[in-house]
């Protein structure tokens, strides 16, 4: 059992249009803050045009819920997660692990 001692947002991307016809990108919370368990897998820099871009990937583990996809974001500490992959180990309903990729 891994120690859920952070808390993270679970958010729904939802887009609309501003007068001009412009899409907006909105990021609402699907529930309240959860615990999580959280942890780095990868971080790497890569240098290209004179920029350096990073890409970061990251482990959550929650407790089991039915309504998370890869459509979803993940919110820790104020940095946006990609939610690249839903594992659900095997069926068993007991947690969730949730694999992403810093956004841009």
């Amino acid at each position: 059992m891994k120690l859920k001692d952070k808390k993270i947002e679970i958010l729904a991307v939802t887009h609309t249009q501003d007068p001009e016809g412009y899409s907006i990108e909105t990021l609402t919370p699907i529930s309240p803050p959860m615990w999580a368990y959280f942890r780095q897998l990868s971080g790497k820099e890569v240098y290209a045009a004179m920029s350096v871009q990073a890409t970061e990937e990251v482990q959550f583990a929650i407790n089991w819920r039915d309504d998370i996809t890869t459509r979803h974001i993940v919110r820790y500490k104020n940095v946006d997660y990609d939610i690249t992959r839903v594992d659900t180990f095997e069926g068993y309903k007991n947690d969730l692990t949730l694999y992403a990729k810093r956004r841009a």
